[in-house]
């Protein structure tokens, strides 16, 4: 096989990263809410188009899941379609009808337009160089959004998924079991000559739905590696062999050990969201944030992804919603943070984009094109300008920073360093947005170096360059607000 012709897979100088299309790749993205395929109202080609011109190198795709209209703080987006935009795998045939008001599915007979709209979106962006997670599952959160399945009793002829929606996620139904492995084989088949995918088991699974009686979550693991089975088994038959991905099980207020994902070879990398509570080989780590309350939470953000470098794989911030239900420049500007954070400690990055929307709105809205997007554009641009396949994440690399600040950095010994440094006081807290100025001091290897200040909200390098002597150094910052890069090459 050609470049062209390999699927992406992990970077084999360094495993942490990806390799796509011969180019070596950080997963970046303000991406839509997920309904590219799903939604016939959403012109997944405008969405693309905006992508590709802000360099975001990740989409995420679900592929049979949907919500409804109903959380103040995101009501609308591509995964809520109405009703009869919902465009599923299975054909609705009838007779009777669903929960949603239209004709009942057939799970015996696949949906020719899904398949058309699932074959467009990848291949218009495996055309624009846009990598997209398809997502085979999700949670299914409560009752009134199971109800919406296609594989609940109330709304196929067939007679599946007579169960309670926190056993969805199990193979506590064989019947409905059977039926889910019918539709991974389907998928699998259907994406397989793609390249610029990867497979993602399910969505948050069990998050915070253990209860008494109901799947455990040793027994939603048990059913995540029976689906990787079945995507492997699949594939075995094809041409192509595609990375499969997934998330911790999460337990409400208990901790999963992040290990028991870390060292299972069939799992290629690892997804996390912002409310996992985790534990890796033994060490507690905090959580990074708080769905839509705007939490920064940088330190523990660089703790996780530092703590966890030795697993040798991908370690991907799937979908950060600290401030995301907010359309403002406040909220944008935690995301900002929170992704060069997240990236600068050795990681991959995905927020919700709410301000794209179908029905005209798949281009985003000219505010959030000026802000977020650009800054998510700018942070692509000059992480994809470095040498990040031959760095490390350094956790406490400087030995002193100014006053109410951060620094998260990757290091090349010798040859290139990048510091993020940053405000980390939170949203409301007495002085947050002031200025900041004061110095960073670190140590480098004997060696001459150039060091240069990079602005993530304009995307340029600002001031004159500096020449500096490995050893102890000690670097003095002007007043720069929220946030400034310090990239340091050898000279």
């Amino acid at each position: 096989m050609s470049e062209s012709d390999v699927p992406v897979m992990l970077h084999p100088e360094n495993r942490r990263y990806f390799l796509y299309a011969g180019r070596p790749v950080v997963l970046i993205t303000a991406t839509e809410h997920y309904g590219a395929v799903i939604n016939r109202n959403m012109d997944y080609v405008r969405y693309l188009d905006e992508m590709v011109d802000k360099q975001l190198t990740l989409s995420r795709c679900f592929l049979l899941f949907r919500e409804l209209e109903h959380q103040p703080q995101n009501p609308h987006s591509p995964c809520k379609p109405l009703p009869g935009e919902y465009v599923a795998p299975f054909l609705r045939t009838g007779p009777g009808f669903t929960t949603d008001g239209y004709p009942r599915f057939d799970l015996d007979q696949w949906d020719a337009e899904y398949f058309e709209r699932l074959h467009g979106f990848l291949a218009e962006a495996s055309a624009r160089g846009v990598i997209v997670e398809l997502t085979l599952f999700s949670n299914t959160y409560a009752e009134h959004i199971w109800a919406l399945n296609p594989l609940n009793i109330r709304n196929n002829v067939n007679g599946i998924g007579a169960i309670a929606w926190q056993d969805y996620n199990s193979m506590r139904d064989p019947a409905l079991f059977d039926r889910q492995k019918d539709y991974v084989r389907k998928i699998v088949r259907e994406a397989n000559r793609y390249d610029n995918f990867y497979f993602e088991v399910c969505n948050e699974p069990g998050c915070f739905a253990q209860a008494p009686g109901h799947a455990s979550a040793d027994e939603i693991m048990a059913w995540q590696a029976a689906i990787r089975q079945v995507i492997r088994s699949e594939e075995a038959t094809l041409s192509k062999k595609h990375l499969v991905v997934q998330v911790p099980v999460g337990k409400g207020r208990g901790e999963t050990a992040l290990e028991s994902l870390a060292d299972e070879p069939t799992i290629d990398g690892i997804n996390f969201h912002d409310y996992h509570r985790l534990t890796y080989r033994s060490v507690p780590i905090p959580p990074m944030g708080r769905w839509v309350e705007r939490d920064l939470n940088l330190n523990p953000i660089n703790y996780l992804f530092t703590l966890c470098q030795d697993a040798d794989k991908p370690l991907i911030f799937d979908e950060d919603n600290a401030a995301s239900g907010y359309q403002d420049i406040e909220a944008w500007t935690v995301h900002r943070k929170r992704a060069w954070a997240t990236v600068c400690s050795g990681g991959h990055y995905d927020m919700i984009d709410f301000s794209i929307q179908p029905g005209g709105q798949e281009g985003s809205t000219p505010a959030a094109r000026t802000y977020l997007r650009s800054w998510m554009k700018h942070l692509s641009s000059f992480i994809h300008g470095t040498d990040f396949v031959h760095a490390s994440p350094v956790r406490g690399f400087c030995q002193r920073l100014p006053e109410h600040t951060f620094a998260a950095a990757l290091a090349k010994p010798a040859a290139e360093y990048v510091i993020y440094v940053a405000d980390e006081r939170e949203v409301g807290e007495v002085g947050v947005g002031d200025p900041c100025e004061g110095v960073i001091a670190f140590n480098l290897p004997l060696g001459s170096y150039r060091v240069k200040l990079f602005d993530p909200v304009s995307g340029r390098y600002e001031g004159a360059e500096q020449r500096i002597a490995g050893g102890d150094v000690s670097l003095a910052l002007g007043p720069f607000t929220h946030d400034i890069v310090v990239h340091i090459t050898a000279a």
